[in-house]
């Protein structure tokens, strides 16, 4: 089950979102690469990736990279948890291997840890997009800001949002089960955004696991802390 699919915010008479959408369309590129349908894509090599990053692997799931990490030498991407499991290959959107699922602790926790393998292709970058230009934020560390701050989310459908953090510690059930340990804010999400990376002023926060509502009428969101992420898996943010 992608949790992320058909996601279920089961508080008090509010709405419910689905985070997971459509596939994005394939970037171009020029180096060839086998992906998830037997194709074959090429791009520029070596490309950034890193927060905002749209993600696919063999069997289909979609999630999205909220930022970038690493434990020693090995380069990881902290994404949402429609993935898919432990194991899958990962693929960016034009079909060139990116890596491997490590880590996707779905119910109880709604992300996924992918170790990226293919660093003749692609290098990490601590940017969001990781494009980078004028709309890229350059993450620098991740102090907890407190509730009451101004918060901003980049989602791969939507771009740059921005709200308030409300508050710490939410219990939520999604539905398919229960997860704790999560804050909530006044940033609007749509279909496609799930994964998503919070950031407060150039300080990664969270990564996004559900809400409700839209970006038209407004939402609420909660994301799960990127520190506590960090320190489950023993990695360290990487930063500019």
């Amino acid at each position: 089950m992608r949790f992320l699919r058909a996601l279920v915010v089961a508080v008090a008479a509010i709405g419910c979102l689905a985070l997971a959408g459509p596939a994005a369309t394939a970037a171009p590129s020029t180096g060839a690469a086998t992906g998830p349908t037997g194709s074959t894509a090429a791009l520029p090599a070596p490309a950034p990736i890193g927060g905002g990053s749209v993600l696919y692997t063999s069997g289909g799931s979609r999630c999205t990279a909220a930022f970038a990490a690493t434990g020693g030498s090995t380069w990881y991407l902290i994404a949402g948890a429609g993935c898919g499991s432990v194991g899958a290959t990962v693929y960016s959107g034009a079909n060139v291997l990116v890596g491997v699922l490590s880590a996707a602790p779905y119910p109880a926790q709604l992300y996924s840890i992918i170790r990226v393998t293919n660093t003749v292709d692609w290098y990490l970058v601590p940017r969001v997009p990781p494009a980078g230009g004028s709309g890229s934020v350059v993450i620098t560390g991740s102090t907890e800001a407190p509730v009451g701050a101004s918060v901003c989310k980049y989602g791969s459908t939507t771009g740059w949002h921005c709200g308030t953090i409300q508050a710490k510690n939410m219990t939520i059930n999604f539905g398919g089960g229960v997860v704790s340990g999560l804050t909530r804010t006044s940033v609007c999400a749509e279909p496609g955004d799930g994964g998503s990376g919070f950031i407060s002023g150039t300080q990664a926060q969270g990564v996004l696991v559900g809400g409700s509502g839209n970006c038209s009428s407004g939402g609420t969101t909660y994301f799960k802390p990127i520190n506590e992420i960090l320190s489950a898996h023993g990695l360290a943010l990487l930063t500019g």
